[in-house]
């Protein structure tokens, strides 16, 4: 059960900032002497080597339209990264466990992903960058206090990461409509367009 909801939450944090949940168990095994977190994370190499694409994931991220291409050469990372906590997280029990957390924490990060990129992709269309700056700390502030909750309090935090993904794809569901309807007026506002140049008498 512990290894059920520390792979929810961290697969949470990892569709957002996966090298900061990386790095943040490894630390946390370390300091705190955490016995769920599994040796390797606590690597030296490992945590300097997230650390580092740590920086450069925060500092990318605040860069409009960098931020979305970002997003898109991490389709495969983050939701691969929920996916390996998830399998060490439950490797301390069995191979049927670690597969299972594997897929679980791949889809969890998954679904975070792309409740980011859509969200992300929205903003930018805005053309001020001060909208997309704020937004990027939001999801910096959010990813910290889930990842502190999935170390210390990964009840919560799972059940947390359930909400925030129902709500989520809520807000895609609307995203995606509000662009149906949006394209939809574009297409009339063109036909009209069209019909007016067709007609000189229009």
């Amino acid at each position: 059960m512990e290894a059920l909801v520390m792979t929810l939450g961290s697969g949470w944090v990892s569709g957002v900032r996966p090298y900061f949940m990386v790095f943040l168990l490894g630390l946390a095994g370390r300091v705190l002497g955490l016995e769920q977190v599994p040796e390797v994370l606590q690597r030296t190499d490992l945590l300097v080597i997230t650390g580092i694409l740590l920086l450069v994931d925060l500092a990318a991220d605040k860069i409009a339209f960098l931020d979305s291409f970002w997003d898109q050469l991490h389709l495969i990372v983050r939701p691969v990264a929920g996916g390996a906590i998830g399998y060490l997280l439950g490797g301390e029990t069995d191979t049927t466990t670690a597969v299972v957390m594997a897929v679980i924490g791949a889809a969890t990060a998954f679904g975070s992903h792309a409740v980011k990129s859509t969200t992300r992709a929205a903003v930018n269309i805005s053309p001020e960058p001060v909208s997309n700056v704020v937004v990027s700390t939001g999801e910096d502030l959010a990813a910290v206090v889930m990842g502190v909750l999935t170390v210390l309090l990964p009840a919560l935090a799972a059940v947390i990461a359930v909400l925030l993904l129902a709500c989520g794809i809520w807000v895609m569901v609307r995203l995606h409509r509000r662009y149906r309807h949006l394209r939809a007026r574009a297409r009339e506002a063109r036909e009209v367009r069209s019909a007016r140049g067709a007609d000189p008498l229009a």
